[in-house]
């Protein structure tokens, strides 16, 4: 009875445990991120940069305060010149491809009927029972389709649904404008205060880390150094592979696309606009390459652009057959959830804190499995804690230690 209660006891204090973190997460998440991620960022940028100060401040009479401004600036000017590189490419093709997705958006009626007809057409072969009640389903679908396009069209701002992302303002550059010169005063200045607290703390870095350590009991600083290392260590495995497959997918798409384009089958413009987007969609969890190349496939062969559609599916696959290939050989087998957990994490996140919680919560899934996986952090059961509490060789261990302790007390009655 006793033991039946206090594994209540420790049942509902756990739970209660988990609950507590979990809703100090949802808050921190919800109302403290955004505030505080100037200085999470510069943090983060200051382990990064601790081995290159370290080096310098050795070989060069030069203290750490200098090196760590000057590392900073460095830093920053390579991302803005790489920025810039990028955007001057991007901006210049992104209105051209907007417009072309407004001229493909009107076509999408003409893309129904068209789907309609092929459907129908198709039903036409089947038995005449089967005929007849396929075939007012695909009409009622189709006028659907059409009455709701038609009402979207109509809407006024055009939004994407479920962002809540205003598109307008690509059709119009003068309130594009506006509304980007909008927001840039309160991006210069989270701007400003990460580089100015980036500097400060890769100077005082060894201070911050002795000072961090001492707010914990002795033996809990053995497991944060682990879990600092750990935690480093994935995100830098990670950050280097999907780094390294967007670039592969992206030279991919710009190679295919302008294969098609020399053979007269692709006749538009924007390859590098577009490879770079889908390789950014490529690296999401669960999305992949096909959210954007299969509609794209799919749209051409019904438009009646046989040779672009099929060109693209081919590239899809291509691109598909060596994301499988390479993917395993780079991202470290531990790394990877289930496809479940990361389809939870991604919906949760979204629900929970918007477009960028897609990507926040898989990856800090990610983390807690890394950690539970080593033994620092005991959330769930594995197959190594298992192997600690049920192995053979354990259970073989605990019986010669009980036949041993028999012996010894039989050995001490025969004395008495």
């Amino acid at each position: 009875m006793t033991d039946s209660v206090e594994r209540r006891r420790s049942f509902l204090i756990n739970t209660a445990y988990f609950v507590l973190l979990i809703g100090m997460f949802y808050l921190f998440m919800r109302f403290a991120f955004w505030p505080l991620f100037p200085f999470i960022f510069a943090f983060f940028l200051a382990m990064i940069f601790q081995k290159p100060v370290n080096f310098i401040e050795k070989k060069t009479p030069l203290k750490k305060g200098l090196t760590s401004f000057l590392i900073t600036t460095l830093a920053a000017l390579a991302l803005a010149g790489l920025l810039i590189l990028l955007s001057t490419k991007v901006v210049t093709e992104l209105k051209g491809l907007v417009d072309t997705l407004m001229a493909f958006f009107k076509d999408i009626p003409d893309f129904i009927l068209k789907a309609e007809n092929w459907l129908l057409a198709l039903s036409a072969k089947l038995p005449n029972a089967l005929r007849a009640a396929l075939s007012p389903m695909i009409i009622d679908l189709a006028d659907r389709l059409l009455a709701a396009f038609e009402e979207g069209a109509a809407a006024e701002p055009l939004k994407i649904s479920g962002l809540g992302i205003d598109i307008s303002t690509l059709l119009t550059p003068l309130s594009g404008v506006i509304s980007t010169a909008s927001k840039l005063p309160s991006a210069i200045v989270a701007i400003v205060i990460t580089f100015i607290a980036t500097c400060f703390i890769t100077a005082d870095y060894d201070r911050i880390v002795i000072f961090i350590k001492r707010q914990f009991p002795a033996k809990k600083r053995e497991a944060l150094s682990r879990t600092k290392s750990l935690t480093m260590s994935t995100i830098s495995k990670m950050a280097k592979a999907y780094l390294l497959i967007i670039c592969i997918t992206c030279t991919e798409l710009v190679i295919g696309l302008g294969a098609l384009k020399v053979l007269g089958i692709y006749n538009g413009g924007y390859i590098f606009t577009i490879a770079i987007i889908t390789a950014l969609v490529d690296i999401l969890p669960i999305l992949g390459s096909g959210t954007v190349l299969i509609p794209w496939g799919i749209g051409s062969l019904f438009m009646g652009k046989i040779g672009l559609g099929i060109g693209i599916l081919i590239i899809y696959v291509i691109i598909s057959v060596l994301r499988q290939f390479i993917e395993p050989r780079l991202v470290a087998g531990q790394l990877g959830l289930p496809p479940i957990a990361t389809l939870i994490g991604m919906y949760l996140g979204l629900k929970l804190f918007g477009v960028l919680g897609m990507f926040i919560l898989p990856f800090t899934i990610n983390i807690l499995k890394v950690l539970n996986d080593d033994g620092i952090v005991h959330l769930l059961k594995t197959a190594k804690s298992e192997s600690h509490d049920g192995s053979p060789s354990i259970q073989l261990k605990r019986l010669t230690l009980k036949k041993k302790h028999r012996k010894e007390e039989k050995s001490n009655e025969q004395n008495h």
